[in-house]
């Protein structure tokens, strides 16, 4: 069996926020998600982020197929990217929790 990938800090943080997640979820509610916690993704750093995962296999995305419910019918509407973690991201994203939970004390505040 291959090691899994190493994720950086940004994308465990993306994988993790999928993970929770019942649906896939664009960039822009990634962000929103991630502002009640300590690392705060800003749009910039998100949209880069999970061009890089994507093209490593993590997460896939595709662009949604009907508008959300809050756009009316006959109003402007830009389809979004919807990305959704795929079992390798999973994988990662576990590898990583393993690695972690083995370090004494390691994430634990005195």
């Amino acid at each position: 069996m291959s090691r899994p990938t190493k994720l950086s800090l940004t994308e465990a943080v993306i994988a993790h926020l999928l993970r929770q997640s019942d649906a896939p979820l664009f960039g822009l509610e990634l962000v929103r998600r991630s502002a009640g916690g300590e690392l705060k993704l800003k749009k910039g750093t998100i949209y880069v982020t999970l061009e890089r995962m994507e093209k490593k296999g993590l997460v896939i995305s595709e662009l949604e197929t009907a508008p959300p419910p809050h756009v009316k019918e006959g109003d402007f509407y830009i389809p979004r990217r919807l990305y959704t973690l795929t079992p390798k991201g999973m994988q990662a994203l576990e590898a990583l929790e393993d690695a972690v939970a083995r370090i004494p004390g390691f994430l634990v505040k005195p």
